[in-house]
């Protein structure tokens, strides 16, 4: 059974809030007429039909060998709005994702977006989400309204979620400093990558992997650079003006978490397979972003040089585990 992770749709109640917000964080047209959504200056669209038509999207995964996919709504997420805004847009975007599950049970299952920006009013959403609505796990960005992964204010909601044995997964979004990323879209081609660095690192610098072990994270696009950059990442642990305390080198904790395979390039396929292994790895395809490959997704593990048992892990057999699927 093939499993994307890593995919997305836009409920269409909040598509309307974007429409109706005037905002850093809204939608606008082009000249063409299509809906853009802009966050903080970075452009990302067309939101086409496949973003919130489910008939649609499943003509389409069907066509490319895809048996199922786990829905996020992550960037440009819910964070750059007031702590109410953000929790009802939460309320909508979940109970949208509900529907569709409800519908599509074998077809789709979904994750929570969570008004992280407060932290009573998170805990109350993860709790309606995961045990009323039954979502799988939960999606944050790689920073919080500008604030790092390993911001003390999120610690309650890794400690429920660890309680709740569900999954967190971390999606890129517009990382501080985007003003110099403005041309070719150079925000979500590199600046994304950069925050999903700078927040998986975090998190183990910190000790906040150490001090919830149960607890699992999936980052990313193969972790963006962090399986080429270990060996540079472990220098900060050895060094000891850092001041980093973890009981283990850092790249033991970064080994812990999964990755999804949205790179589609096979060199660094191999390089996070021999970071990570074929246990931590999660098929993803960014659908329907243009800068995802649905099409090239499954094909892009099949030609992997590793075995059938390990492709089969990573295609599907992973997702099953971690989200504890019954299907």
């Amino acid at each position: 059974m093939n499993i994307d992770f890593h995919c997305h749709l836009y409920p269409e109640e909040y598509l309307k809030k974007l429409e109706a917000s005037s905002g850093d964080v809204r939608i606008e047209k082009n000249q063409k007429g299509e809906r853009i959504i802009l966050s903080m200056g970075t452009k990302v669209g067309p939101v086409t039909e496949e973003f919130f038509d489910i008939e649609a999207r499943l003509d389409r995964i069907k066509e490319n060998r895809v048996d199922m996919q786990i829905l996020s709504t992550p960037h440009p997420g819910v964070d750059r709005f007031s702590p109410d805004e953000s929790a009802e847009m939460s309320r909508v975007i979940n109970d949208g994702l509900a529907k569709v599950v409800k519908k599509y049970p074998k077809n789709f299952q979904a994750l929570a977006m969570l008004p992280l920006i407060d932290t009573k009013l998170a805990l109350k959403e993860l709790d309606r989400a995961i045990l009323d609505l039954g979502l799988k796990g939960m999606c944050m960005l790689t920073n919080v309204a500008g604030k790092t992964s390993d911001s003390d204010f999120l610690l309650p909601v890794y400690e429920r979620a660890q309680a709740l044995g569900i999954p967190i997964f971390i999606h890129p979004t517009t990382p501080l400093g985007a003003q110099v990323m403005q041309e070719w879209r150079l925000a979500v081609i590199l600046g994304f990558e950069f925050d999903v660095m700078l927040s998986a690192t975090r998190l183990a610098y910190s000790g906040v992997l150490e001090r919830f072990p149960e607890l699992n994270f999936v980052i990313s696009h193969l972790g963006a650079g962090i399986p080429f950059l270990a060996g540079r990442i472990d220098r900060g642990y050895h060094d000891p003006t850092c001041g980093i305390k973890t009981k283990k080198p850092t790249s033991e904790y970064l080994k812990e978490l999964y990755c999804d395979t949205v790179s589609f390039y096979q060199p660094a396929l191999m390089m996070a397979y021999q970071f990570y292994g074929a246990e931590r790895m999660v098929l993803g395809s960014d659908f329907p972003l243009l800068i995802g490959d649905l099409p090239g997704a499954v094909p892009s593990i099949e030609e992997m040089d590793i075995s059938k048992e390990e492709k089969e892990k990573i295609l599907g057999g992973n997702v099953k585990r971690l989200l504890r699927l019954k299907t």
